[in-house]
């Protein structure tokens, strides 16, 4: 008798997981692809997916640290690139744009997204192709005879406008047409923007060449030299966890905070006697922080509140609709694909997606910095995907020699993206703080988060391996099913479009245009290079169905050893070259395969139990009759 519930158990699991898994595989047989123009319908069944779980949201969370850590950690990977990117709209927008109103958009915007947004989990900032935007495109006002803020009112209006029509038709599920041959040009142009600008501010306030200068220049080269430090130091400590010395919780502290950690450092060296050279150009901001908008250089000052139409004619509320149509292009590939890396299966969240209404809710975020005259944020890479991670309780696990990560929990809340934003008007108190930083100290840092997503970017890994000697090059797909010479090939043809993309951003006179040039790789790839190369070969090239366990598998492989933990993980950040649209929806389907299998199991044991304690009752009584 006790042997035989068992048996029909594991029978019945074992046909409710087949059950499942025939189920699974049907679906995607017959699955067909997302249809575009629904209108209504990816936002219905987003709010019907993600309302009855706002109230969960809100609860306590398992682990209370937990939540509190990454708060202060989302906080800090934002913060100094934030501090970066207002550097260079400072420049570029004649201080119309400066540090108080990107931390104040942040503040603001992440408040709003935490609280209305389907997933809270992806953070919201401004990231550096935006800050390129909005500096390339600051002279448009001029070239339609209006002032820049109200031009910049209808700029902010007409994208969020798109937005919403976006996510009203379902055209959000274009995103899933987006492969790895675009993301990874993207993920290399931003990469050599990053690199670029940081060398050209530590380098160009030097006037190398120039016989004439007659200003001191020993300022500008301490500069360089704090750069340099600062880079070398994030770039170190970017391994940290890799080391063998140190416990493992002070190398995780070490790889997760170097960006501050650095800061604090040579900023400290700045102020030691003979360092401290007097011309050391420092962040730009009024300190104590008056809580008005910056003063532009030409000394204007402005109120809080945009007037959309005193200094703007009709040809200007137009005209700006085309810069619109730019940031609205940049926000579609940048938000939608963070938002997808920070609900990846790997993460095994419990609660639903939502990308209709997240991306709704990113256009009503623009409204209030359309209004207050502040820079717009998206979805932010690799901040919103590290936010998940640090929610997350993971164990480590060995498969074949290598010992890998896999997430067991993540505190999914609100909390956490409510306390970041919130934490930014901390920040903005603290002006006075934030003015000792040299600006030597930011480039160094910007430098390092250039070279840290070349580091990750596949096109950077296919050059580099075109200068290794055949048998030494690590034996991923790409390498022993695609002739090398088709590698190079495919790898120039990227290069390419990254290097137009570049040269326009940077040198063109219509830099602002670069997001719709992004854009057109899209095509590109569908009409172009697939016409160009075989599928047999593009399987390989532009791997679009490659899983999440497949990518951990190539990284290990390039690493050329056997690493003592998973060194994969940490040695290259979450960037959009993690972004295999088929492979996820494939990885998305099977985890989906796995819940259903456990719920099915867990119906069949209950009713086995169910059916088991009516056949011993029925037996009772047979025996008392």
């Amino acid at each position: 008798m006790t042997g035989e519930p068992d048996t029909v158990e594991n029978g019945s699991a074992a046909e409710a997981a087949a059950e499942a898994g025939n189920a699974s595989s049907s679906s995607q047989q017959n699955q067909k692809p997302e249809k575009f123009f629904q209108l209504f319908t990816g936002m219905r069944q987003d709010l019907a997916a993600r309302l009855p779980h706002y109230k969960s949201d809100w609860s306590k969370p398992r682990s209370v640290f937990t939540v509190i850590n990454a708060i202060f950690f989302a906080f800090v990977v934002q913060l100094i690139p934030a501090l970066i990117f207002a550097e260079l709209m400072d420049k570029q927008t004649k201080g119309n744009l400066a540090a108080a109103e990107t931390l104040l958009s942040a503040g603001i915007i992440g408040i709003i997204y935490a609280l209305i947004s389907g997933q809270p989990l992806t953070l919201l900032g401004i990231t550096g192709p935006v800050a390129i935007l909005l500096g390339t495109s600051y002279g448009l006002a001029e070239q339609f005879d209006s002032d820049y803020w109200p031009f910049f009112w209808w700029l902010c209006i007409w994208t969020a406008i798109l937005h919403f029509v976006t996510a009203i038709t379902g055209i959000v599920n274009f995103v899933w047409h987006i492969s790895p041959f675009t993301t990874q040009i993207f993920e290399f142009f931003i990469a050599s923007s990053f690199i670029y600008e940081s060398i050209r501010d530590l380098v160009e306030p030097i006037h190398f060449g120039d016989a004439g200068y007659e200003g001191d220049r020993a300022p500008h080269y301490a500069s360089l030299v704090i750069g340099m430090l600062a880079f070398s130091m994030c770039w170190r400590l970017h391994f940290a966890e890799t080391w063998t010395l140190f416990p493992r919780q002070v190398r995780t502290f070490l790889t997760s905070y170097n960006m501050a950690i650095v800061v604090i450092i040579v900023t400290a060296l700045s102020f030691l006697p003979g360092a401290d050279l007097q011309g050391i150009e420092r962040v730009h901001v009024v300190a104590p922080w008056d809580w008005q908008p910056s003063v532009n250089q030409a000394g204007e000052t402005r109120g809080w509140i945009v007037h959309p139409t005193e200094g703007i004619s009709t040809k200007g509320i137009f005209g700006a609709l085309f810069p619109a149509f730019m940031l609205y292009l940049l926000f579609f590939i940048d938000h939608n694909i963070s938002s997808i890396l920070t609900q990846a299966p790997k993460y095994n969240l419990k609660k639903p997606a939502s990308y209709h209404w997240d991306f709704f809710c990113l256009g009503v975020t623009i409204v209030p910095c359309g209004i207050l005259g502040l820079p717009p944020g998206s979805g932010l890479i690799p901040q919103a995907p590290l936010h998940t991670r640090a929610l997350a309780t993971r164990k480590i696990v060995e498969k074949h020699g290598v010992k890998q990560e896999v997430t067991t929990h993540v505190e999914e809340q609100r909390w956490s993206a409510l306390g970041q934003a919130c934490m930014m008007f901390v920040a903005l108190s603290l002006f006075t703080v934030i003015s000792w930083i040299p600006k030597g100290a930011l480039f160094g840092v910007f430098l390092y988060l250039g070279v840290g997503a070349m580091h990750g970017n596949e096109i950077f890994h296919h050059i580099t391996m075109s200068f290794m000697y055949t048998k030494h090059r690590p034996q991923v797909p790409i390498v022993t099913n695609v002739e090398w010479r088709t590698v190079q090939l495919y790898t120039l043809v990227q290069v390419c479009c990254a290097a137009a993309i570049f040269g326009v951003a940077h040198f063109a006179s219509v830099g602002y245009i670069f997001p719709a040039l992004v854009g057109a790789l899209v095509p590109v790839r569908s009409f172009f290079v697939s016409r160009c190369f075989s599928d047999e070969d593009l399987e390989y090239l532009d791997p679009i169905a490659e899983t999440e366990e497949e990518v951990h598998d190539e990284r290990v492989k390039y690493l050329q050893h056997k690493p003592s933990l998973d060194e994969a993980e940490i040695t290259d950040m979450p960037g959009f070259s993690d972004f295999h649209a088929a492979g996820i929806q494939a990885d998305i389907a099977a985890k989906e395969s796995r819940e259903a299998a456990e719920t099915n199991l867990a119906h069949s044991g209950d009713s086995v139990e169910m059916s088991a304690e009516s056949t011993l009752i029925k037996r009772h009584q047979a025996s008392i009759e």
